[in-house]
Formats: C-alpha cells, sequence, structure tokens
C-alpha cells in the first residue's frame, strides 16, 4: 500500500531533520552551571541518533511486513503497532535527554527547555497519529488509504515544524562552546549526515 510507505518516508525524512539541527549555546569564558558541554551534546546527539535509527530499522520493518500484507486489517494493526513503538521510542529518547540537564553554557536552560519542549511535541503527534490510526477504516480500501496519507501529511506539518523551531535553535543561541562541543561528538554529525 502505497500511503502507507509514504508515511514512513515522511517520518524517517521528519525524524532527521528535527535532530539535524546543531544547538548552539554562549562561549563567553564565563562559567555555568550544568552539564559539561562535551557530555551534554555526547548525551543528547547519542540519544537523538539512536532514536532516529531505531525509527528508521523500525520503518524498514513496516516496509516489508507491509508488501506482504493483503488484509488492510493486518495492515493496519502493523501500521498501529509502528506508530505506538515510534511514540514509546521518543518518550525513551525524551526521558534520555531531559536527564542530561542543561548545558553548562550560557541560556543552557533556555536551550534545554527548548529542545525538550520540541521534542515533546514530537511525541504527542505520535500520540495523537496512534489515535487516528486506530479509528481508520478497515471495511474500504480507498477510505483506509486516503486516511493514511491525510494523517501522513498531518505528521509530516508537525514534525517539520519542530525541525524548523530546532533550527532556530541553533541561531538563537549561537554558543562557541556548545557548537564546538556538537562539532566534536561524531554522533552529531551522524544526525546531521
Amino acid at each position: 500500500m502505497r500511503a502507507q510507505r509514504i508515511l514512513v518516508l515522511l517520518l524517517c525524512g521528519s525524524t532527521l531533520a528535527l535532530a539535524a539541527s546543531g544547538c548552539g549555546g554562549g562561549g563567553d569564558g564565563t562559567s555555568y552551571p550544568g552539564t559539561k558541554p562535551e557530555a551534554w551534546a555526547e548525551t543528547i546527539c547519542g540519544a537523538l541518533s539512536d532514536w532516529a535509527l531505531g525509527l528508521k530499522a523500525d520503518s524498514q520493518r513496516l516496509s516489508a511486513d507491509l508488501s506482504s500484507a493483503t488484509a488492510i486489517k493486518t495492515v493496519k494493526a502493523k501500521f498501529v503497532t509502528f506508530l505506538q513503538n515510534a511514540e514509546r521510542s521518543t518518550g525513551r529518547m525524551l526521558t534520555t535527554i531531559k536527564g542530561a540537564g542543561p548545558p553548562a553554557v550560557k541560556d543552557g536552560p533556555a536551550i534545554q527547555q527548548t529542545l525538550v519542549s520540541g521534542l515533546e511535541r514530537g511525541r504527542a503527534s505520535f500520540k495523537r497519529a496512534v489515535a487516528r490510526a486506530k479509528k481508520l477504516s478497515t471495511v474500504d480500501r480507498l477510505a483506509f488509504s486516503s486516511g493514511v496519507g491525510a494523517l501522513a501529511q498531518d505528521v509530516q506539518k508537525e514534525l517539520t515544524a519542530t525541525g524548523e523551531e530546532f533550527n532556530d535553535l541553533g541561531e538563537r543561541y549561537d554558543d562557541k562552546t556548545l557548537n564546538q562541543a556538537t562539532s566534536n561528538e561524531s554522533s552529531c554529525s551522524n544526525i546531521g549526515g
């Protein structure tokens, strides 16, 4: 079913766009409370990278499962499970990111709060998608396919808006120390590339 494959591709693309923003902060020589920028970058980018890779693997599994499924009820069940897993993995990633605390840079708490808020909106997007997917018709193939397409567009729109907010985060809080820490962290470059 083409609509499901489109949603999978949109979710993977959005995940990478959402994670690819290089977060910034302030390197003015002042000491700030919080997590050392290097440790913060490693934790944040590692969590985002693991999340994106997990979502990509789940998407590939879903795509393979859907290529052999013919019954709409089976397709719907696999689709709902995929979205539930995406929501759960987003929750685990958020727990890790919250646990990192703010980076020890100027505006560190604001950077952390903006990051967490955006990711919470991404998780809420998956939660809404699960609820909508559970209501999709299994009686009419066209209605099901249409519903998946509309759901895909809405999720894409929400995740793209979150990704744009993250891109603005790097511009709003341009911190030399944090920029250096994220540049030196391999998991940060993995999400961007």
